[in-house]
């Protein structure tokens, strides 16, 4: 892994690509945990008023995501959308450091901060176009890398994003968030997209031979055509489906995110010591084994990983449905971070697989998924602990947990099946 980094230290455009990267975790990480305390003390919303600003804002993100990830395909321009969201959230930002009408946010959270969550997908995008990389293997290592600074910005960002809400209050701490943002456009601005549009046109070797390079190098080119073509249309047909199980996975682990501070507290009566420390060890576990997938990524079989996370995810539910010692949640971290970094950095990378010559279509479709899933998880949680209590929801995650394992296990089987008459058409 030591020579994958000094690897990447010598590409052109990374180490300022990563201090974008590093500075965009670094806002996010200061804005979005308190974005909701911002909206119930200082804007004065009832729940109800707050639930519909942020779904607003998510649901614009998502709109937004993908009609730039499909411009920036299409003009095959990537750091264009990424400075114009970049600029767009931190305006977004320094509007919440001043406005306080429920009528004015509504118009900031539609307007600035949902499209400008598009950012997000949109430096990935622009990290597969700015990074002139050949080697496929150290493609994925690179995104791994910029993945996993976002992580390493939620493991300070909250905590040091909390002292200085304490010294300065909202407006500081908007002002800051903002000014990472721009901090980070500024950079962005300022590197030049290298990769050539026939590099990115290309797909990206998934650790698997494809049927094309199956068919041999003296191989008929109309034969290799057609073999390519049917390979085309087998993933176009598991892109709903997969995309379907990251969403439930998303769903499941943004309910987590909402109920496991209350449930260790209210319900196993923990402490908010214990809160902290489960959080924190979450966030602290994803960083090792992001990289050390994204050093090894390209070997993979990422559908198989990824339904390997879909059964980790079930266990870790089941067992929080039926512990009944808080210290014992903090060891169990080690399995939701697992999701999150197969999810995370092999995930994107598949979807972008499946999708060749579509970055940006890809890379926003895969953090729309966690979006929506974040969208139902606020409404859904609420619902059914307010009804069923906590462990029943605990319950529900591992059901939606296992709908995506079984989404994931048929695309595996339905790809096995395909693939023999194919092999037999070359014979």
């Amino acid at each position: 892994m030591r020579t994958h980094f000094l690897a990447l230290m010598r590409v052109p455009h990374f180490v300022p690509l990563a201090i974008a990267t590093l500075m965009l975790g670094v806002a996010l990480s200061f804005s979005m945990p308190y974005l909701s305390l911002f909206g119930v003390e200082e804007a004065s919303m009832s729940p109800v008023r707050l639930g519909v600003f942020m779904t607003v804002v998510s649901a614009t993100g998502v709109f937004a995501s993908s009609a730039v990830g499909r411009w920036s395909d299409r003009t095959r321009r990537y750091r264009v959308p990424l400075v114009v969201s970049l600029g767009v959230a931190a305006l977004g930002y320094v509007s919440l450091s001043f406005l306080r009408g429920y009528v004015e946010l509504m118009i900031v959270g539609a307007l600035l901060l949902g499209p400008g969550s598009a950012c997000l997908s949109q430096i990935f995008s622009f990290g597969r176009a700015a990074l002139d990389i050949k080697d496929a293997a150290m493609d994925e290592f690179a995104s791994a890398a910029l993945r996993t600074l976002l992580s390493v910005a939620w493991v300070f960002g909250p905590a040091l994003g909390a002292l200085i809400l304490a010294q300065a209050g909202f407006k500081g701490l908007f002002v800051f968030a903002a000014a990472s943002f721009g901090i980070s456009a500024v950079i962005a601005w300022r590197m030049a997209e290298t990769r050539r549009e026939s590099e990115l046109h290309s797909p990206v070797q998934n650790g698997e031979r494809s049927d094309s390079d199956e068919a041999g190098e003296g191989g008929d080119a109309r034969a290799a055509d057609e073999i390519s073509a049917k390979s085309g249309a087998r993933a176009r047909r598991s892109i709903p489906r997969t995309l379907v199980a990251l969403t439930l996975i998303g769903l499941a682990a943004n309910a987590t995110m909402i109920l496991l501070p209350l449930y260790l507290v209210h319900a196993l009566h923990g402490t908010r010591l214990i809160v902290s420390a489960a959080l924190g060890a979450g966030a602290l576990l994803e960083i090792p084994m992001m990289l050390w997938l994204g050093a090894i990524s390209s070997r993979l079989r990422k559908p198989r990983w990824l339904t390997l996370a879909a059964i980790v995810h079930a266990v870790y539910f089941v067992a929080l449905a039926t512990i009944n010692d808080p210290l014992a949640v903090v060891p169990l971290q080690v399995l939701p971070a697992a999701v999150v970094a197969i999810t995370s950095c092999l995930g994107m990378t598949y979807i972008q697989d499946l999708m060749p010559g579509e970055t940006g279509a890809a890379t926003a479709l895969f953090f729309n998924a966690w979006r929506i899933g974040a969208i139902l998880s606020g409404v859904l949680s609420g619902m059914i602990v307010g009804a069923f209590g906590y462990r029943t929801a605990f319950w529900l995650c591992a059901a939606l947990a296992g709908a995506a394992f079984l989404l994931l296990t048929f695309d595996a089987a339905m790809n096995k099946r395909q693939v023999r008459p194919t092999v037999s058409e070359r014979a």
